[in-house]
C-alpha cells in the first residue's frame, strides 16, 4: 500500500486559493484525517490526491511515483463521497460491480467479488434491491461495499458519516476503521467533525485557510496543541482561554510565575480540580448532566469558563478552582504555543 507524499501544492479557483503550497506525508497502510474548519481546503486536497483536481503546482507521489498529472482511473484509490451516489434504477448488487467487467473479470468472478464485499458489510442480503428501497445507513454501506470491491491501494473518504444520526455514524466509522486495519489500506480521509477525527486517525492533518495548521496524533493535538487555532479547534467542549485583560489572568501568572510574554493561558474543561467554597472565586451559571459527568458554566472572577466535573453542583453554588502546573496551554501575542515555558510552570 502506498506512502502518499504531497509536496508544495497550490490550488485556486479564480481569486479564491484554495490551497497554499500544502505540504506532508501520509504513512502506507495507517489512516490520516483531514481535519478543519468549512473552507480550509481539505475535499480540494483530497480531490488532488484523488486525481480528480489538478494543482496548479507541486506534486503528489505514491511510493516513488509521480502520480500528479496520471488521470484518477489509473491511480487505483477508491473514494468514498458524502452522498452514497448510488444509481437509482440499478440494483444494489450492480451498483457494487458496476465497471468490473471492464477490468477483465467473469461474471461468476464479479458476482463473488460483490458477495463478498456486500458481506463485509452486512448487506448480503440486500443485493437484489433498488437504492430506493434501502435506509440512508444501508446506502453509505452499499457506498463502501462498491469502493472496496476493487481492492484499492488507497481509500479515500470525503465526509462519508456526515449525513448519518450520530449512533449509525459511530457504528460505520468504527466498521470502516476494522476494514482499513483487515486489508492494510492507506486511508485519507476529511471531516470537519474533531470528534470523528480523533475517533478514526492515526494521524490527523489540520488544515486552516488552505494551510496545514498542524499534524499529529489525536492525542499529540489534544495534550500539546501548537497554536491557539489548533488548542480551540481540537476538545469538546472546546478548551477556556484566560486573556491577560482578565483579573482571572493575573491570579494564575501569580500563581503559576506565568513568564511576563505570555498573553492567554488555556485550559481544558477536563483539567480543572474543582472545592466547593461558599467564598470561592466562582459561581454556577449551569450544570448539565451527563453519562457519568456534568458540564458546568460558571463565572470565575470576570471570565466565563467551562468545566467537567464528576458531580453536580447546584445553580449559584460557589467554588474554588486549580489546575495541575502540567496542564496549562499558554500561548504568546501571535497565538503560538510558549512550549519551553509551559515546561518549566
Amino acid at each position: 500500500m502506498p506512502e502518499i507524499r504531497v509536496e508544495n501544492l497550490s490550488k485556486s479557483y479564480g481569486p479564491r486559493h484554495a490551497l497554499h503550497e500544502v505540504g506532508f506525508v501520509m504513512e502506507s497502510g495507517k489512516k490520516t484525517v483531514i481535519l478543519g474548519p468549512s473552507g480550509a481546503g481539505k475535499t480540494t486536497l483530497l480531490r488532488c490526491i484523488a486525481g480528480l483536481e489538478k494543482p496548479e503546482s507541486g506534486k503528489i507521489w505514491f511510493d516513488e511515483k509521480d502520480v500528479t498529472d496520471i488521470p484518477a482511473g489509473k491511480r487505483n484509490a477508491a473514494m468514498i463521497f458524502q452522498s452514497a451516489a448510488l444509481f437509482e434504477h440499478t440494483r444494489i448488487k450492480d451498483n457494487i460491480g458496476r465497471g468490473l467487467h471492464k477490468l477483465g473479470h467473469s461474471k461468476s468472478q464479479i458476482e463473488q467479488m460483490v458477495r463478498s464485499s456486500a458481506a463485509l458489510l452486512h448487506i448480503d442480503h440486500l443485493l437484489e434491491r433498488y437504492p430506493g428501497m434501502l435506509s440512508g445507513g444501508e446506502k453509505q454501506r452499499a457506498s463502501i461495499a462498491r469502493a472496496l470491491v476493487r481492492k484499492p491501494d488507497l481509500l479515500l473518504l470525503d465526509e462519508p458519516f456526515s449525513s448519518l444520526d450520530a449512533r449509525l455514524s459511530e457504528e460505520l466509522q468504527q466498521e470502516v476503521v476494522l476494514l482499513q486495519a483487515q486489508n492494510k489500506m492507506t486511508m485519507v480521509q476529511v471531516t470537519h467533525d474533531q470528534r470523528e477525527a480523533m475517533n478514526m486517525a492515526d494521524t490527523v492533518v489540520l488544515m486552516n485557510e488552505g494551510r496545514v495548521a498542524a499534524i499529529g496524533t489525536p492525542a499529540q493535538l489534544y495534550e500539546n496543541p501548537p497554536d491557539l487555532f489548533t488548542a480551540r479547534f481540537i476538545g469538546s467542549p472546546a478548551i477556556n482561554i484566560i486573556e491577560r485583560s482578565a483579573n482571572l489572568f493575573a491570579r494564575l501568572k501569580a500563581v503559576y510565575d506565568i513568564p511576563d510574554h505570555v498573553a492567554m493561558i488555556g485550559i481544558r474543561p477536563q483539567d480543572f480540580r474543582i472545592e466547593e467554597n461558599a467564598n470561592g472565586l466562582c459561581e454556577v451559571r449551569r450544570c448539565i448532566s451527563g453519562y457519568g459527568s456534568c458540564e458546568i458554566h460558571a463565572l470565575c472572577m470576570d471570565t466565563p469558563l467551562t468545566l467537567i466535573t464528576d458531580r453536580a453542583l447546584s445553580e449559584g453554588s460557589r467554588f474554588q478552582i486549580c489546575a495541575p502546573k502540567e496542564k496549562l496551554h499558554l500561548f504568546d501575542e501571535s497565538g503560538l504555543s510558549v512550549t519551553t515555558e509551559r515546561e518549566k510552570v
